[in-house]
């Protein structure tokens, strides 16, 4: 009965160790083309964000200025306040009211513009894709020692 305990535990143990031996063997050839794979997904992400960064500058700068273009749309007649009458009524937008004072939805907007400056220049001055096209060794360090930490 013991002999046929061990004999089974022998078996079983040469099993696992060539269990394990398989899954070492399968894990070192596919280790190359992980570390591709990791390369070209940071790669590409990177560059993504990069170009969604530098391609919303223009449209942003757009929108800006033509929320603080003051546009002249007539004169206050008989609608509003008695003092307004006469003085000129200009097109609402984010930064001017109808009457061409500051309006209170500045300030939302420039915390929003604020944000996205950050973002920008974060985005734009990290360039990982720089990184792994130039350096790859180099940026799969720094990537294996930030795992680490």
């Amino acid at each position: 009965m013991n002999e046929q305990a061990n004999k089974i535990l022998i078996e079983l143990l040469q099993k696992a160790a060539n269990g394990i031996d398989a899954a070492v063997s399968f894990s070192q050839a596919q280790i190359p083309d992980v570390v591709n794979q990791l390369l070209v997904w940071n790669m590409v992400h990177s560059l993504i964000m990069t170009l969604i960064a530098i391609s919303t500058i223009p449209l942003i700068l757009w929108f800006v200025k033509r929320q603080f273009q003051k546009v002249e749309i007539g004169k206050f007649s008989n609608e509003g306040y008695s003092w307004d009458r006469g003085n000129p009524k200009y097109s609402p937008t984010m930064v001017w009211d109808s009457k061409g004072e500051l309006s209170f939805l500045i300030a939302p907007g420039a915390a929003v513009l604020c944000i996205w400056a950050v973002w920008v220049i974060g985005v734009v001055t990290k360039m990982t894709w720089l990184k792994i096209w130039l350096a790859p060794k180099l940026y799969l360090l720094e990537y294996a020692a930030s795992l680490i930490k």
